[in-house]
């Protein structure tokens, strides 16, 4: 679920390599050519439809679930409750059908009940799954480095992503990948979120779609919680200190107030919504630290996750 989305790709693509049998669900709307040339099943199935949902559960043992709305695509209402309940119809769908293990990627428990309808509908969803659903297994990660990243005025992190979630072409993220995502590498100018002093284990996609893959094949056991984090805690301060040294150039810093992300999400929330929540979650990411310890994707990959240099340098390197 959620396979024609960055994270969800990177997992069926990992799957299908290692020679697993994968079926992936996309909604009618959405172009399926990336994931059906993986050799993964493409059933057709949206969250927001729930009769369409009772029968993709035939003769699946594990489900991988990474469908949102947190970046939506044009056209698309970021709307929380048809998706909570989505969920829920696949939770007692998955579990009618005897699915052993359902694994669903969340976000932190810090990050909910402080004003962002998305992180909260997580919650909702891991409640209607519990109650409802096969064994259940959670996967919170830290700020991935491909999505938080670019906020610094960054592109970078997005040099080589397949199925970008910031290149979806939802209006909010068009208009920062033309202006605000270009501002460190043009101007050597970085725009921190609040005085940049939250600090988070920020993680590759490419890792936690790895962990994720250990996890559903034999590495978690059903009703445990995984904690997904990078090598190391930073703060976007500090964050703005690598790209200095991987860059080569002196890199200054403007401090954009959290005040100025609230007021803001409040403003836009009748014209969009799905603006406004994504800067509720802006708001949330400068002020509340998450620092997971890299224990759980090290186990699950075999090897140490990419730390924030290292990937910036790859990155770097594919110019």
């Amino acid at each position: 679920m959620g396979a024609t989305g960055q994270l969800g790709f990177a997992v069926v693509s990992l799957l299908r390599k290692r020679g697993e049998e994968v079926t992936a669900l996309v909604r009618p709307r959405t172009d399926p050519v990336a994931v059906r040339a993986t050799g993964a099943r493409v059933v057709p199935g949206d969250l927001r439809d729930r009769g369409s949902l009772r029968s993709i559960c035939e003769g699946v043992q594990t489900v991988v679930a990474t469908a949102n709305t947190i970046v939506p695509r044009p056209g698309e209402r970021p709307n929380v409750a048809p998706i909570a309940e989505g969920y829920a119809e696949v939770g007692h769908a998955t579990r009618a059908a005897g699915v052993q293990r359902f694994l669903f990627v969340s976000v932190p428990r810090e990050f909910m009940g402080r004003g962002s309808l998305q992180f909260d509908a997580k919650g909702q969803v891991e409640a209607a799954l519990a109650a409802d659903g096969p064994p259940l297994t959670i996967a919170r990660s830290s700020l991935f480095i491909q999505v938080w990243l670019p906020h610094l005025g960054s592109r970078l992190p997005l040099r080589g992503s397949e199925q970008a979630t910031l290149e979806r072409g939802y209006w909010l993220t068009r208009l920062a990948g033309a202006t605000t995502q270009r501002s460190l590498e043009r101007f050597g100018v970085a725009l921190l979120p609040g005085d940049g002093s939250a600090r988070h284990t920020f993680i590759s996609i490419d890792d936690v779609a790895g962990a994720l893959v250990g996890a559903a094949t034999a590495g978690a056991a059903p009703g445990a919680e995984l904690r997904l984090g990078g090598p190391a805690a930073l703060s976007w301060l500090e964050v703005t200190d690598l790209y200095g040294r991987v860059l080569d150039r002196h890199v200054r810093t403007f401090r954009q107030p959290t005040a100025l992300f609230r007021t803001l999400s409040a403003a836009l929330k009748k014209l969009s919504p799905a603006a406004s929540d994504l800067l509720a979650m802006e708001a949330i990411v400068a002020t509340v630290d998450v620092a997971y310890p890299p224990d759980d994707v090290r186990r699950l990959l075999g090897r140490d996750p990419t730390s924030v240099e290292a990937f910036l340098r790859q990155r770097l390197a594919l110019a």
